[in-house]
């Protein structure tokens, strides 16, 4: 029991490539089962969590399990949209590079004994970046993002056999889309700065030594 919450981790984040092959396929029913699978997948992300603190304790090397987890997912997932063209291609972009120093920092704080949250010692990293109801905020947005993704190629696949009936709903709600994943890119990189700030003592120790 000490390794299901890293094993729900894994699990979840395999199952994302396999949402992905459905979403791109133009069978509706497919497209709709992708969308299912990464709910399941959503739900999975927060049972990990709450496995990890039942069973785990604190455990430092679980909290990067799980932040690589949610780093795969999130960047395939806005990849693979903008492949859709239906987000910007500037968004993954700018998630990638984040994550690959966000993730460096994370790993430092970690070879010096801190945890993946407990950097965030001042009140705004703390509220923005550490608290739960910033990581459940974030976590929900990220989900709304994504859902609206789903239902925008669900209605592209439903338009290959009815014909543009629903082409105005299409429409909108790629609207949505584009807007919601730039307000997440505006909330990811305001943590991110939080993160960079609370880290800052540690950084230039390392730089030095």
């Amino acid at each position: 029991m000490k390794n299901i919450a890293d094993l729900t981790t894994a699990l979840r984040t395999c199952l994302i490539f396999l949402i992905i092959y459905l979403l791109n396929s133009d069978a509706l029913s497919l497209t709709i089962l992708g969308t299912v699978l990464l709910i399941l997948a959503a739900i999975m992300d927060g049972l990990d969590g709450y496995l990890a603190r039942k069973y785990c304790g604190h455990n430092k090397f679980g909290s990067l399990i799980d932040t690589l987890g949610d780093r795969i997912t999130e960047n395939l997932l806005l990849i693979f949209f903008a492949y859709k063209h239906l987000i910007s291609f500037w968004i993954p972009l700018i998630f990638v590079a984040r994550s690959f120093i966000s993730d460096f920092i994370r790993l430092v704080c970690f070879k010096a004994g801190v945890g993946t949250f407990e950097i965030n010692r001042s009140t705004w990293g703390f509220n923005l970046v550490a608290s739960k109801t910033s990581r459940t905020l974030y976590l929900v947005f990220k989900i709304l993002v994504f859902l609206l993704g789903c239902g925008a190629l669900c209605l592209s696949a439903t338009l290959n056999k009815t014909g543009d009936i629903h082409s105005g709903i299409l429409f909108l709600l790629k609207g949505l889309l584009i807007y919601s994943s730039w307000v997440l890119v505006a909330f990811n990189l305001l943590r991110f700065t939080f993160l960079l700030y609370d880290s800052r003592s540690l950084l230039k120790k390392e730089l030095v030594d």
